[in-house]
């Protein structure tokens, strides 16, 4: 079984912006693990452990996927948390620009995706960026300190020109991250 992913990776100028906003708020946070600069990609679907007889299929979905949708401007940017405030586990920074392609880029993969039998999603897509995730509990204050002091972050643009079939190895050290296709977006 390969544990897999679909994704579009972020530059590595927005890469850096991010590091150094985790940098800055690793000073107030204690107890959250940092997604290392290699992890930060925005996923457009969450495959799970698969089968690697079915990766043919996932590429042909992902080409039929990207057929309709053009490269676009990406930024990253705003803050908040999962599930909520006060249980708060995943630490993220939201989509300024290219959230509508995001989206339609995810409809369309959920829905080629189906045709190949993988289950569709149940929850409407929030394109983030998963920047943390919480260890241990932190006060509620410095949540709200760090959504309301990084609402205003935003990274450079970048061009969104590729979708990216990901397997992720886990192992102690953090997840290794294979690149195991890639589709281009039309110019």
């Amino acid at each position: 079984m390969a544990r897999l992913f679909i994704a579009i990776e972020l530059s590595k100028q927005q890469k850096e912006e991010v590091l150094k906003l985790q940098q800055k708020l690793n000073g107030f946070l204690e107890g959250v693990s940092w997604v290392k600069p290699e992890g930060m990609h925005l996923t457009l679907k969450f495959l799970g452990d698969t089968e690697p007889d079915l990766i043919d299929n996932i590429k042909k979905a992902m080409d039929n996927s990207v057929v309709s949708v053009n490269q676009f401007k990406l930024a990253i940017g705003y803050s908040g948390v999962f599930p909520s405030v006060h249980k708060a586990r995943v630490m993220w920074i939201g989509v300024r620009e290219g959230e509508t392609a995001l989206k339609h880029l995810a409809q369309n993969l959920d829905i080629n995706l189906s045709s190949y039998g993988f289950k569709p999603e149940k929850r409407s897509y929030k394109p983030h960026l998963t920047i943390g995730r919480i260890r241990r509990p932190i006060p509620v204050h410095l949540i709200k300190r760090f959504i309301e002091q990084e609402n205003s972050f935003y990274t450079s643009s970048s061009i969104a020109e590729e979708i990216v079939l990901f397997e992720s190895q886990l192992t102690p050290k953090g997840s290794i991250y294979t690149v195991l296709y890639k589709n281009g977006l039309a110019g």
